[in-house]
């Protein structure tokens, strides 16, 4: 399996560095999957892209909230919207992860909000697909930002909410893309993870 996986960034010094956590470095070990890891700049991204084909999934994963307004921030924005505009045009499955997801609902017309107590935590999520068997289940959480069930856009179905109706994952109505707003990649089993996987690879 080939993976593309966008570039979270962090300040250093009087520049950036663009970087992937070992959550990601540790599944796609286990699982022994390919992935080339897209760097924060479009022309750089445009590069890789069209050197690289045969692509099986696209990964938009966490990291910052969505809308800073540092110059590496708006650049890794163009950068995902390249790859989510490129996973419609390929149908290939996409999967967005926490800030992900919100860029993925933002891209297709839906809204954020901000949350409280969402950063460093953990909760039960509610289920309403039976994705995961159980209709609940304890997820982790680290954003400040979320989606409302009349905020989200119009082309998912919801799959999953808090106990104050924020939005935990979705999937869209006809294309391979989902959305979940916690971190399965930080979960030692990757169950979850590969039962996302495994949805996706479903409608391919």
């Amino acid at each position: 399996m080939k993976i593309l996986i966008s570039s979270n960034f962090k300040k250093h010094f009087d520049t950036h560095i663009d970087f992937i956590d070992h959550y990601w470095l540790n599944f796609f070990d286990k699982k022994k999957y390919d992935f080339l890891l897209v760097p924060n700049s479009k022309r750089l991204a445009l590069k890789l892209i069209k050197d690289n084909k045969n692509i099986d999934i696209i990964i938009i994963p966490g990291g910052n909230d969505l809308f800073e307004k540092s110059n590496i921030s708006k650049s890794r924005l163009k950068v995902e919207n390249i790859l989510i505009r490129l996973s419609l045009e390929k149908k290939i499955p996409l999967l967005g992860i926490c800030r992900g997801m919100q860029h993925i609902n933002h891209f297709f017309g839906g809204r954020l909000s901000k949350v409280k107590n969402h950063m460093r935590k953990s909760h039960n999520i509610y289920l309403q697909n039976k994705l995961f068997i159980k209709d609940r289940i304890m997820v982790n959480s680290y954003h400040n930002f979320g989606i409302k069930k009349i905020n989200v856009a119009k082309q998912f179905k919801i799959h999953a909410v808090d106990s104050n109706d924020n939005i935990e994952m979705f999937e869209h109505e006809k294309k391979k893309i989902i959305g979940v707003m916690w971190h399965p990649e930080r979960e030692k089993n990757y169950k979850k993870l590969e039962l996302i996987f495994k949805e996706l690879f479903k409608k391919k």
